[in-house]
């Protein structure tokens, strides 16, 4: 079964990077408002501060950003690949540094549904593989980015998979061994009178 984050990823990876274009643009506005004001007048031109030279270095630095954010974050979106093997769960990601992760079922100790608040105003969420070799602090494997009704689906599937039952399926299966049991109980009963 192969599968892939949403689409909305690359949305939510734009509204991440906000966090550092939003504070740069301050910036190169405040430095560009800051010039116009200290600007003198010589022989009729106007003369701009030297924070001109700051000004357009930000600005560079800036547009690289912006053009690189827009060519990593489509390729990055190409580049992943989710799939619940036969006997693992398989991930593989990047773009300049590719991430490669396969996790056997039976190491699974733990499947948990995780969400953000971007993530849950966009209807994301991300499904977290435990092993005990990590601990419960960090997860072995993600399924990042899935839209909320796949995660769930996922994730119901891997805990299948891996043997982890639900309450209902508990009672279920306990139900069932128990009326094993008594027919066993009532065979035995049988044998020993005869």
């Amino acid at each position: 079964m192969e599968f892939k984050p949403s689409e909305k990823l690359k949305l939510v990876y734009w509204l991440y990077s906000l966090w550092f274009i939003i504070p740069m643009t301050l910036v190169i506005l405040g430095i560009a408002f800051y010039t116009m004001s200290v600007a003198v007048s010589y022989e009729g031109t106007t003369i701009y501060s030297i924070a001109i030279v700051p000004l357009a270095i930000l600005l560079t630095i800036l547009a690289v950003v912006l053009v690189v954010l827009a060519v990593w974050i489509p390729r990055f979106y190409r580049s992943i690949t989710f799939k619940l093997e036969k006997d693992h769960a398989y991930a593989r990601f990047g773009v300049w540094w590719v991430k490669e992760k396969r996790v056997p079922y039976n190491l699974i100790s733990e499947v948990r549904l995780r969400q953000g608040p971007l993530q849950r105003r966009f209807g994301l969420c991300n499904v977290d593989l435990f092993t005990p070799a990590t601990g419960t602090m960090r997860p072995e494997l993600t399924y990042f980015q899935l839209k909320f009704d796949e995660g769930v689906k996922i994730m119901k599937e891997v805990r299948k998979r891996v043997g982890i039952l639900s309450a209902k399926e508990r009672r279920v299966v306990e139900e069932e061994i128990l009326n094993e049991l008594k027919k066993i109980r009532n065979l035995l009963e049988e044998y020993v009178r005869k």
